[in-house]
This record gives structure tokens, sequence and C-alpha cells, in this order.
């Protein structure tokens, strides 16, 4: 498949985004404590595997874009339970005098 390189240069960047946004998130995962992991590290594994597909689809390798969405899907549909698992989640009434 033939990609334009207007379209190449600018999955690359966006590549490179993605990359830079992983290694931001690696240390929020890292430093998350017991009650509060599983959100840093979906972050940090979206952002991971989103290189592969993008790279993928960069140099048109429909093999590679097509498994590295497998790899994605899974993340980004726990990420999207978890979602809407919290705002269905009734809110703790907060008692008057706490701040």
């Amino acid at each position: 498949m033939h990609i334009p390189a207007a379209f190449f240069w600018l999955l690359s960047a966006l590549a490179a985004l993605q990359l830079f946004h992983a290694a931001r998130a690696l240390p929020r995962a890292l430093r998350a404590g017991p009650g509060a992991r599983t959100g840093p590290w979906l972050a940090f594994t979206d952002h991971v595997l989103s290189v592969p597909l993008t790279v993928g689809l960069a140099l048109g390798n429909l093999t590679v874009a097509f498994y590295g969405t497998l790899l994605l899907g899974p993340v980004l549909a726990w990420s999207l339970i978890r979602g809407i698992r919290s705002a269905g989640a009734p809110k703790a009434a907060q008692q008057p005098g706490t701040p």
C-alpha cells in the first residue's frame, strides 16, 4: 500500500509524540499507590501500544497495524469500562465540616 509522503511524516511525528507521552506517563505509573495503580498503567500502556500501530500505518504495513490494534484493543476496552463504571458510580456524600 502506498502512503503519501505528507501522511508518512504526520504519522511519524504522531508516533514520536506517543513515545514522548509514554515517557512522561511512566514515572506516574511507577509512583502510583496500591489503590490507584490501574489508571496510570493503562495510560502508559495506551501510549506505548499506540506506537506500533502508528508506525505500521505510516509504513503502509497493514499486518503490523492489525497486530498493533489487537494489542491495543483490550487496553482501550478496559479504559472504557473503567470510565463507564466510574461515571455511573454514586459519589460519596460529603459530610458537613470535612474538607
